[in-house]
């Protein structure tokens, strides 16, 4: 590389440099792009990859592995893993948009907030994407035990009731019923993720203790919505 080529790439390596971004530079497909890097340091909506549908252990062999771990370690997901990761809690697996994740009715009341080092995101599922909600590290705020606040991912699970007269029967569903739902519809998805990581070597735990205040100022709900959370990384 010639003095004026390697000028020339400066202002790249500047940007990934800036960016630190929660996942890992692999040397396989799993590498941050530098297009996923930008939008962590600028607070942008992230694309995520298409899941790997064909990687992992058998079933039988996940449900073996599957536990929970709070030795976890700082070492950063990569891109790859946080993409099938979220699309196993919750993602879309068919064309009508129904969800690897049951929901009564088929009316989805959950949502997953990712707390990465740098933001808080909100999964699409629709768009298997994560959409800034706020910028800076908040991990604190979604866990009130060491681990979490090294950890590269917490996944916190929010009700919200989209519309309570929304039903696909003959009467409105009644709040409280749609609250029970949603509490099944979050045991799914934990379970999901559970197995996802158990089928990778990942670790990761369920957990109830969040500080329910400040992580639903820091995403405008009320405190009553947070359900869970989950933390996951490598074990040490």
């Amino acid at each position: 590389m010639n003095r004026r080529t390697f000028l020339k790439a400066v202002p790249a390596i500047g940007v990934l440099g800036i960016a630190s971004p929660s996942f890992s530079e692999d040397t396989n497909t799993n590498a941050v792009t530098a297009q996923q890097a930008q939008s962590i340091a600028a607070g942008e909506v992230i694309k995520l990859n298409p899941p790997d549908l064909n990687n992992g252990i058998s079933l039988m062999q996940t449900l073996k592995k599957r536990k929970s771990t709070r030795d976890i370690s700082d070492k950063k997901l990569t891109s790859q893993q946080l993409s099938d990761l979220l699309w196993s809690a919750d993602g879309t697996n068919r064309p009508d948009g129904k969800r690897t994740s049951p929901a009564a009715m088929g009316v989805y009341c959950v949502d997953i907030y990712a707390v990465l080092p740098e933001g808080i995101y909100l999964y699409d599922p629709a768009k298997h994407q994560l959409k800034p909600v706020a910028k800076g590290d908040f991990r604190k705020s979604a866990g009130m035990q060491d681990f979490v606040f090294i950890a590269p991912l917490n996944l916190v699970y929010v009700f919200t009731l989209r519309n309570p007269k929304e039903s696909h029967g003959p009467a409105p569903v009644p709040e409280e019923k749609r609250k029970i739902w949603g509490d099944v519809e979050v045991g799914c998805m934990v379970q999901n993720v559970y197995l996802y990581c158990a089928s990778q070597g990942l670790a990761a735990v369920v957990r109830g203790m969040v500080d329910q205040k400040k992580f639903g100022e820091a995403v405008n709900v009320k405190p009553e919505q947070i359900i869970v959370a989950q933390t996951i990384g490598y074990p040490k």
